[in-house]
């Protein structure tokens, strides 16, 4: 089963904005050195690189990207620059956190994410950054990050909550893709191939997608970790 879809470009897209609260300066510090002045730069630039306009990201987003690393064990200013260059692939430029299809069609979508698991009356479509798909996803995030159900619950939560948005994309980076060998040694296909190889990678026939991945990675590991030389191993090539 696919764990994480893809949003699709809309004109109608998620919520951007996020709340707008919290520490509003630039050089709020995160581990490894990335501030709110690098996280909205690499965003911009991981924009231009394949030829997109992303919104600069709020100031919570970017509080609430610093303040989630460690749930997706973050080891390195490396990683962070893999894990966002993945994210914004995912969300549309941290534009979508909830599938765009199931915005204009929710009675298509609570059809096609069905299963016998479901709790009465909730769906369990794409949401968050990373798109979270499937009741077992959501059990398996509310109990990685809160030891209960909450999220399989209310799983609308996840979409509507900065913090939530962010915290099950690091639960997935983490359980997921962060072990991975491949992304340890500094290969970003190999992030690819964690998150949706099957399409992407070893001949799937959306490999220009993960080229434009690969694109955006390129803009963000200057800025996240200057000297870093960016390695497209381990998905197409």
């Amino acid at each position: 089963a696919t764990e994480a879809t893809e949003a699709e470009t809309s004109d109608t897209g998620g919520d951007s904005s996020g709340d707008s609260s919290g520490d509003s300066s630039g050089s709020t510090s995160g581990d490894f050195g990335i501030t709110c002045d690098k996280f909205k730069e690499a965003v911009t630039k991981a924009s231009s690189a394949i030829g997109q306009s992303y919104p600069t990201p709020s100031d919570k987003q970017c509080t609430s990207f610093l303040a989630g690393m460690p749930k997706g064990d973050i080891a390195s200013a490396r990683e962070a620059a893999m894990f966002l260059a993945n994210i914004l692939w995912e969300s549309d430029g941290l534009q979508a956190k909830e599938e765009y299809d199931c915005q204009d069609l929710p009675d298509w979508c609570a059809q096609n994410y069905k299963t016998p698991e479901d709790a009465p009356g909730k769906t369990y479509w794409g949401r968050g950054y990373i798109q979270l798909t499937w009741h077992y996803n959501y059990e398996a995030a509310s109990e990685g990050l809160f030891g209960d159900d909450r999220l399989v619950e209310s799983p609308d939560q996840v979409a509507t909550d900065e913090d939530l948005a962010w915290g099950v994309s690091f639960w997935f980076w983490k359980e997921n893709v962060h072990g991975d060998a491949g992304v340890q040694e500094g290969n970003f296909g190999s992030s690819i191939n964690k998150i949706n190889g099957a399409l992407e990678c070893n001949g799937g026939t959306a490999q220009d997608k993960a080229k434009k991945r690969y694109e955006m990675y390129k803009a963000i590991l200057p800025i996240f970790a200057p000297g870093e030389l960016p390695k497209e191993t381990g998905c197409y090539n």
